[in-house]
């Protein structure tokens, strides 16, 4: 996959979300619609898309490798989530900003440009590796992404604690899609389809959303926020740099350097606003940062690419 393949590949993402900023600006969809929009991605679509990402053959043979993977991505969220508390400290944010900030500098858009990326670049194995990284990424997103956006919040849904706050739609199609898998147990043909139908509508909902969002601000207003563009350039560039610093000195090669370092490199999860509008944060810093950096990662992500072969 050369620069211009994978340049495309993001410019369907940014044209997504103009979509969405064109139809916030006529009305189309409102405030309140946006925030149906997200409780229905939340709750149907992407725990779809959660146990499809899952249904891949398990073989014995790849079950060290498999755990390997598994093993860096845990190392590798507990490592940028260590750095977001650093970086939100270095920027002086406070409250719902911070919140925003910490969590956009994990979540990496994995399902929309993560997957098809990796499978340009590295084939069906990309993809497999890519399914086994990704893993711990909606565990996460509805632990550790809900408890920091709900921080500074009063959203009666951020008041869950302990087993309340597991049991949701995420978390249980983690469980599900991780039983299927570990299992090898395929969905019957229907609910495959169904599932699939479901999935597919993930991105274009949270894109329109994200871009209907920001139809309530001014555009120019995005690159006037000094913390704003410093939060992007550290999500896009300084926390792949150092990985690629730390990888390199650990002597990683192969998928167990190109694939930690790729999904890393991707502009802020989609789910980021989306959860931002559920949980009462700021949902508008939160469709900022991913329409800047999904702007950034047109240059960024192909050289990236380039960079490691």
């Amino acid at each position: 996959m050369d620069f211009w393949t994978i340049f495309s590949q993001v410019l369907v993402l940014f044209l997504l979300i103009l979509v969405g900023y064109i139809a916030g600006k006529q009305q189309m969809i409102t405030k309140h619609g946006a925030k149906e929009i997200s409780t229905l991605v939340l709750y149907i679509t992407l725990p779809a898309l959660i146990i499809r990402a899952m249904q891949f053959d398990f073989s014995i043979e790849l079950l060290g490798q498999s755990l390997k993977m598994i093993g860096m991505a845990i190392a590798v969220y507990a490592g940028t989530i260590s750095l977001s508390y650093l970086f939100a400290k270095l920027l002086r944010s406070k409250g719902k900003e911070k919140d925003v900030f910490q969590t956009a500098m994990i979540f990496p858009n994995v399902g929309f440009m993560g997957y098809p990326i990796t499978q340009g670049l590295y084939g069906t194995q990309g993809i497999f590796y890519t399914s086994l990284f990704n893993m711990p990424f909606d565990l996460l997103m509805w632990t550790v992404g809900v408890h920091m956006l709900s921080r500074s919040s009063d959203s009666t849904a951020s008041k869950k604690k302990g087993l309340a706050a597991l049991l949701n739609p995420g978390t249980i199609a983690v469980a599900i899609g991780f039983t299927l898998f570990i299992l090898s147990i395929k969905l019957p043909p229907i609910l495959d389809s169904t599932l699939l139908y479901l999935a597919s509508a993930t991105t274009p909902l949270a894109m329109l959303a994200v871009g209907s969002t920001l139809a309530r601000t001014r555009v120019d207003a995005i690159f006037a926020n000094k913390k704003l563009l410093l939060t992007a350039v550290i999500k896009v560039a300084v926390i792949p740099a150092i990985m690629i610093v730390l990888f390199t000195i650990l002597k990683l090669d192969g998928y167990f350097l190109k694939i930690p370092i790729i999904i890393t490199a991707m502009p802020v999860a989609a789910n980021v606003a989306i959860f931002a509008t559920r949980y009462e944060s700021d949902e508008l810093l939160a469709s900022q940062l991913i329409f800047l950096t999904t702007l950034m990662s047109l240059v960024t992500i192909p050289l990236i690419a380039l960079f490691l072969g």
